[in-house]
């Protein structure tokens, strides 16, 4: 009995020391953990003061960069550098020289002619392209308006720079807009000084003025030269149709065939009239004069000789056609009849290329298109550009926003890093 109890207390002995050391074995795990919890937060601790002040610097880097410096600049220059620049505005219409007509499409709508809107858009484009500035530099020297010294440095044009960057440059100094109905033209042009801007303004009108006429004097030239080239051919088939009329009446030998068919007429008339006289005298003579008698046999000849004569121009009119003869004179009248007739239509064609001629000549000394003026370019009496206080206020409202966008795109980037 004494070794089982011997043999039970060592087996619980065991046991509770093997229950210590379990306890021991927990304590110190639990002391580690608790010692690395501390630890971590204290590390983790460091580490998001670090982040935070960095993103502190980086707002502040940012808010300097997008919104200080760009807004102090622009009350630096809008404020105190940029240059006013005085704003020229006048108003024309395009019209013609003829009396005005109105089209199918102007009678139903009330807009002017069609011909009328296109010279008026030509003016528009012409107005903002290159082949003005140079003729606007050959006149005025554009250039030295617009790149005075007096000129701030980011409004100043640099007159080294070629004709296409200048074209550019005006563009944006300048613009040309037309209305519609009314088809009046608004000219705005700016320049650093009030005087300037009416100076360019009033030579822009001119030189618009003067192209749009070359263009139209171009038109009647080649109408004149067209004409002229009408009146020398229809010249040409005139005196052809003269030439032809002049060797047929000659081959004919008659200077008038008409006058010669009325000669015969008139001739035959006398000859049969004279004929039935005689015939009539002699019958009356012959019941108390002998047929044998001299008297008697002269008015026999003379009565025998009237109608040979009235046979031949009988024979001449009528008959000799069907005997084949080409001079015939029914014949010579169709014949002559076409060439009358081919000399009247060729001097009516003369005379109406001559008319023609005429008008285009007369009509191309004409200033057939004006620019009337509504409104004259004046001298402004304060600067319209730049608007300072618009443009301050656009600077500030943008770098707000730029600043604000920079600010969510650094925050994405971090989340995608973290």
């Amino acid at each position: 009995m004494n070794e089982i109890q011997t043999e039970i207390d060592d087996r619980q002995s065991r046991s509770i020391e093997r229950a210590r050391s379990v306890s021991r074995a927990l304590s110190d795990a639990s002391r580690r953990a608790r010692f690395s919890s501390r630890s971590k937060q204290a590390f983790y601790g460091a580490q998001g003061l670090r982040r935070r002040a960095r993103e502190r610097v980086i707002r502040l880097v940012l808010l300097v960069l997008v919104v200080v410096l760009p807004n102090i600049a622009s009350i630096g220059y809008f404020g105190f550098i940029a240059s006013d620049q005085y704003e020229s505005i006048a108003k024309f219409t395009v019209s013609s020289g003829a009396l005005p007509k109105m089209d199918d499409l102007g009678s139903a709508t009330g807009l002017p002619p069609i011909a009328i809107v296109q010279d008026t858009m030509i003016v528009v484009s012409y107005a903002e392209s290159q082949a003005l500035v140079a003729k606007l530099q050959e006149s005025l020297d554009l250039r030295k308006y617009y790149s005075s010294d007096k000129i701030d440095y980011f409004s100043r044009f640099n007159a080294a720079l070629p004709i296409e960057k200048f074209t550019n440059y005006w563009t944006r100094r300048s613009s040309a807009a037309v209305s519609m109905p009314s088809g009046i033209v608004t000219l705005r042009v700016r320049a650093f000084s009030a005087a300037d801007a009416k100076t360019i303004a009033t030579a822009v009108i001119e030189q618009c003025e003067a192209m749009i006429n070359q263009l139209n004097e171009r038109m009647f030239r080649d109408t004149v030269a067209a004409s002229e080239r009408d009146l020398q051919l229809a010249g040409e088939a005139l005196k052809t149709t003269r030439v032809a009329y002049e060797k047929a009446r000659n081959a004919e030998g008659v200077f008038d065939i008409k006058e010669e068919s009325k000669n015969l007429g008139t001739l035959l008339t006398q000859l049969e009239g004279q004929l039935l006289t005689m015939q009539s005298e002699y019958t009356t003579r012959s019941a108390y004069v002998a047929a044998d008698a001299p008297q008697m046999r002269l008015a026999a000849q003379r009565i025998a000789s009237l109608k040979e004569q009235v046979k031949g121009v009988q024979n001449r009119i009528t008959t000799m056609q069907q005997q084949g003869d080409e001079g015939a004179l029914s014949q010579k009248l169709s014949r002559f009849a076409n060439l009358d007739l081919e000399q009247k239509i060729a001097e009516k064609r003369y005379a109406q290329a001559s008319i023609s001629l005429n008008m285009a000549r007369i009509y191309s000394e004409r200033k057939m298109l004006y620019l009337h003026p509504v409104e004259m370019p004046a001298a402004a009496e304060e600067p319209r550009y730049p608007r300072r206080g618009l443009n301050i206020g656009l600077v500030l409202l943008g770098s707000i926003l730029a600043w604000f966008a920079c600010i969510g795109l650094v925050g994405v980037v971090r989340r995608r890093l973290a």
